[in-house]
């Protein structure tokens, strides 16, 4: 009996199945968001290594990130980029340089910052708001480099 013959994995099959490895061994027991944590809310966002997680994302984001989806029509929309790596592909080593840390938790508000290696050191800063007795992302705004604001780039009308 001869097996059929199977192509190799693409290799950008390869960078993702070992990012989400990673990923997933930094994420440990941190699989799902956390009603206590919004840090390891953030690290399980990162583990899911996916921008259509939407379940991480509060009512507001999720509402502009759908939307925009819609419009698009399956083209580029308003986001061209993978906002959590702030680039289109991510380093070989990227998930070794991610630190999160927390910055500021008052009631159902907290900040989280996010910092990593992917063409240059990078910092982001993630939004978190406590939505039915979850962590929830409201918003991601960039600080090194080209600067951004995830509310306000998927708030712009679409071109």
């Amino acid at each position: 009996m001869t097996l059929p013959a199977t192509k190799p994995p693409r290799p950008e099959m390869h960078r993702r199945a070992v990012l989400t490895l990673a990923l997933g061994l930094l994420a440990g027991p941190a699989l799902a968001q956390s009603a206590a944590d919004p840090v390891e809310t953030v690290r399980a966002f990162y583990a899911a290594d996916d921008i259509n997680a939407v379940r991480f994302y509060a009512k507001r984001l999720r509402t502009l990130y759908e939307r925009d989806q819609r419009e698009a029509k399956g083209e580029v929309g308003r986001l061209g980029f993978a906002f959590y790596v702030n680039g289109q592909d991510t380093e070989p080593d990227f998930a070794k340089s991610l630190a999160l840390a927390p910055l500021s938790n008052e009631g159902d508000r907290a900040e989280v910052g996010a910092s990593f290696r992917n063409g240059g050191p990078q910092e982001l800063r993630y939004s978190l708001v406590r939505e039915a007795g979850a962590w929830k992302i409201a918003n991601v705004r960039s600080l090194k480099g080209e600067t951004w604001d995830l509310i306000a780039l998927l708030s712009a009308p679409l071109r």
